[in-house]
């Protein structure tokens, strides 16, 4: 089911939420811009989300970037988790990645900002997602790590025509009542708010406990050819990646598996195989060949090769940051085996 949405900020002015509700699904509220510094909330946001929560709007929230740098990555993902805290969101929480001053980075500093932001986010259990125009989709958020979460795109044009998107701004000219100005139009291609709910995301408490089966457990990392948009639905979807960790099971549903942070939910047909993991938490250097023959594993280069393609670097020459990004890991009990 494909839901129609408008994305909204102070631009749009005091708007009558019990009209616009008439005409549309979700709103996505801009919170705010750059670093936490309350004199760059947007003023309009706590009205909108008091507004939308009063009426049962589904909603969501955006921050608009500014960050160079990790630390002021980090600075904003703290912007949105102080003005959020209140709030039950039945949609994502999207970094809004366009600025021109973000866009003259290297497209990995502009990665290494993504992953503090999400994994800030994703740590106080929020779901985090990203949005940007087509053309940044195509040239400058090109890294795997983008795979991970959510994706929503702006591109004004009669149909989409591009895959791996689960939300599309259309428009900036529509037209709704009770927002006396412009604003900007969605679709929704994923049920965001059942995800959300029965994941316990965004200040949701899970809507039932986790129960584990026989035959695999939270925490294993499966394998699978197809998923499910929820646990009862019966249509098959293709997906965009085709592993991920279970993060929760529901006993006797259709499909019991729900897989990371909402990619979808699968079962035992589904399934394909399990993955296995390489850990070593407790090393404190920093030379991947010393951690790896610490835990017994082959450290010599060509072993070192075949782990970097399999968890996502195709192109690994035993540089310093390959390295330590399959540190990084290694240490988290992450590194595919």
């Amino acid at each position: 089911m494909v839901r129609d949405g408008v994305d909204v900020s102070q631009y749009q002015g005091e708007i009558n939420w019990e009209l616009a509700k008439k005409h549309i699904d979700f709103a996505i509220l801009r919170c705010g811009y750059g670093q936490d510094i309350p004199g760059q909330d947007d003023p309009t946001f706590k009205r909108n989300a008091d507004e939308c929560t009063r009426l049962g709007i589904p909603f969501g929230v955006y921050l608009y970037s500014y960050a160079t740098n990790e630390r002021d990555a980090l600075s904003e993902a703290r912007h949105v988790l102080r003005l959020v805290a209140n709030y039950k969101m039945e949609y994502p929480v999207y970094l809004d990645l366009e600025d021109p001053r973000v866009g003259r980075l290297s497209n990995d500093q502009i990665e290494r900002n993504a992953r503090v932001w999400a994994d800030e986010m994703a740590r106080h259990n929020y779901f985090p997602g990203f949005y940007a125009s087509y053309y940044w989709w195509r040239t400058k958020l090109t890294g795997a790590f983008f795979t991970r979460y959510t994706k929503w795109v702006a591109r004004y044009a009669d149909e989409l025509g591009a895959e791996g998107f689960d939300m599309w701004q259309y428009t900036d000219k529509g037209f709704v009542e009770g927002i006396n100005a412009p604003v900007d139009r969605n679709y929704a291609y994923r049920d965001f708010p059942a995800e959300i709910r029965e994941g316990g995301f965004n200040n949701f408490e899970k809507e039932e406990p986790e129960v584990p089966t026989d035959e695999y457990q939270v925490g294993d990392h499966v394998t699978f050819d197809h998923v499910y948009i929820s646990s009862d639905s019966s249509i098959p979807l293709i997906p965009y990646m085709n592993h991920g960790t279970i993060t929760r099971i529901v006993r006797d549903a259709r499909n019991p598996y729900l897989i990371g942070n909402g990619l979808g939910w699968v079962n035992d047909e589904s399934i394909t195989g399990t993955m296995k993991y390489l850990s070593n938490p407790t090393y404190r250097g920093d030379s991947l060949v010393d951690a790896l023959t610490q835990i017994g594993v082959d450290a010599s280069f060509s072993s070192r090769r075949e782990l970097a393609k399999k968890n996502g670097i195709n192109d690994y020459t035993g540089s310093a940051r390959q390295n330590l990004e399959l540190l990084r890991l290694l240490k988290d009990g992450k590194l595919r085996q």
